[in-house]
């Protein structure tokens, strides 16, 4: 997972026109929910699927967004202050029926 995160680092650095790799590129953008992942997953989150819960990350209706879900309180923080390192916009929600705490996720523009 490292050098996969390693290589979208140079993705970024070759396709943003001042080279720069604390912003996400036009591939994460078209790519929302794998390059939330990728960046979840590099830091060392788990995904679902797990015993021991996990994080998942879903489309949004709205544009250019993904929902992130992480059943420990603590861990979604944790994954919101991940997903900000990685040059994303983060916001945190709750679900209006559930109240089921999730993060509003984009990729930062500047």
């Amino acid at each position: 997972m490292h050098s996969a995160w390693q290589g979208l680092l140079e993705l970024r650095r070759m396709t943003n026109p001042d080279g720069a790799v604390e912003r996400p590129c036009g591939w994460e953008r078209t790519h929302l929910v794998q390059a939330a992942a990728l960046a979840l997953e590099a830091a060392g989150h788990h995904p679902a699927g797990r015993d021991d819960g996990g994080y998942r990350v879903r489309e949004t209706p709205q544009p250019e967004a993904v929902a992130v879900y992480e059943p420990d309180g603590e861990a979604l923080r944790t994954c919101a202050a991940t997903l900000e390192g990685a040059g994303w916009q983060v916001s945190e929600h709750r679900e209006p029926r559930t109240g089921t705490r999730y993060l509003l996720a984009s990729p930062r523009r500047a």
